[in-house]
């Protein structure tokens, strides 16, 4: 992997702070709630993608290991197209999943030899996918039309650093990207949004009145005003953490809310009544109602997802484990209270599928080892962990089980100091 992307994998995941990083403990990152399956939730984690096909009441999961083919890959996101395909972005590939996550296949074409850095699905087109890729001139933007199984030529190139790609719901010849130009020598560095209004033929770029160290990613783009964009905008340098609003490509920018010192945002929603939420890693729900101008502080989940399926009103968050007391929980009333839904130790085991099955077994023994499960389903006495019998299942994996453990459990503590350098950075 090239320097610059290690760079740009580093500043995305620093950015993001737990919500989008790697821990070593299971944690949740992000969740998916399909419009076209009322009854399917997925929830992307840093040990794989949790699944529930029957509203929350039951959950299985396919393990990382299992999409990536390495030990030595990590996803940093998940995508979910309209037909209930799955794309995993990986720190150098992009996966694509037809059938629920029992099998993955790597995206081809024109991003196989360049690292992949996000992609978007479009929300009215789930064959047609952006994504953003690398190498060490610089970064580009390339389509599919095919769901994301292969690419072609780039529609945008540029030596700076692309940092996110959104395709807009209402109008899906509206895209806008957002790109990054770092200082050098006695020249200022700069953030741009970037706009196409007719699906990536061309593009015109603004560069954004905010501080020179500022990285800036898109939040979302409004659901029904496709000139509408939020904006998370990171400045490290400066420890400050905004979501601002610009409805004139980038021109001008409204900064609605900024975090300072050790806080930063981990989630973001346009709710279906227009309500913004975003939540943040100290359990502060930032909320502006429709017609509002400021947004108001509440108390909530240390949300590190929000999401709403298209057409209801309930709005689920991702919570922490032990503080919130759930990693999935919902809201009935627009999010001033929260009802738990799901724990990581409500997870049944690997997806039925045999693939799957197989390939994941010694993961999901290792993750109910690291969640302190025993095999009665309770937590053990004085913090002891019980494996469960037969834990080396040598068909299973890649060497035996004992390496397989040994080597997961490496990757794990590998996670946890990468975890808490974007801590300390955000």
């Amino acid at each position: 992997m090239n320097a610059r992307r290690i760079l740009l994998s580093v500043a995305l995941a620093c950015m993001a702070g737990p919500a989008l990083g790697d821990g070593a403990f299971p944690d949740e990152l992000s969740v998916y709630l399909p419009p076209g399956s009322p009854n399917r939730i997925m929830l992307g984690t840093n040990f794989g993608l949790v699944i529930s096909e029957d509203g929350g009441q039951s959950w299985r999961f396919v393990c990382e290991l299992f999409i990536t083919n390495s030990g030595a890959d990590i996803v940093n996101y998940y995508k979910v197209g309209s037909d209930g395909s799955i794309i995993a972005v990986t720190f150098v590939n992009l996966w694509r999943s037809s059938d629920g996550g029992c099998s993955w296949t790597r995206g081809g074409g024109s991003v196989a030899s360049l690292d992949v850095a996000d992609a978007f699905i479009d929300p009215n087109d789930p064959t047609f996918v952006l994504a953003l890729a690398t190498s060490a001139s610089g970064s580009g933007i390339y389509p599919s039309h095919d769901g994301g199984l292969t690419f072609g030529p780039a529609l945008y190139t540029t030596t700076d650093l692309l940092t996110g790609i959104e395709i807009a719901r209402s109008d899906p010849k509206v895209v806008y990207a957002t790109q990054v130009h770092a200082a050098t020598g006695s020249k200022g560095g700069g953030a741009y949004l970037l706009k196409s209004v007719d699906h990536g033929a061309t593009w015109t770029s603004q560069q954004l009145q905010v501080s020179s160290t500022t990285t800036p990613r898109i939040a979302g783009v409004d659901p029904v005003d496709a000139g509408t964009v939020y904006l998370r905008l990171l400045a490290l340098a400066e420890s400050t953490d905004a979501l601002a609003i610009t409805a004139d490509g980038g021109k001008t920018v409204q900064t609605a809310v900024t975090l300072t010192g050790s806080r930063y945002f981990t989630s973001f929603l346009r709710a279906g009544d227009r309500t913004l939420y975003a939540g943040t890693s100290s359990a502060d729900l930032y909320v502006r109602p429709p017609g509002a101008t400021f947004f108001s502080k509440r108390v909530g989940p240390r949300a590190r997802c929000l999401g709403q399926r298209l057409g209801t009103s309930r709005i689920f968050a991702c919570g922490d484990g032990f503080l919130d007391g759930y990693n999935l929980g919902y809201s009935d009333d627009d999010a001033n209270t929260f009802k738990p839904m799901m724990k990581l130790t409500d997870i049944a085991g690997p997806l039925s599928c045999p693939a799957v099955k197989n390939a994941c077994e010694v993961q999901y023994e290792i993750l109910l080892q690291t969640l302190g499960v025993t095999d009665a389903g309770t937590p053990p006495d004085a913090g002891t962990v019980t494996p469960k019998p037969g834990g080396s299942h040598c068909g299973t994996t890649s060497g035996s089980g004992s390496a397989a453990l040994v080597g997961l459990l490496a990757l794990l503590a590998s996670r946890r100091r990468a975890s808490q350098a974007c801590r300390g950075a955000a």
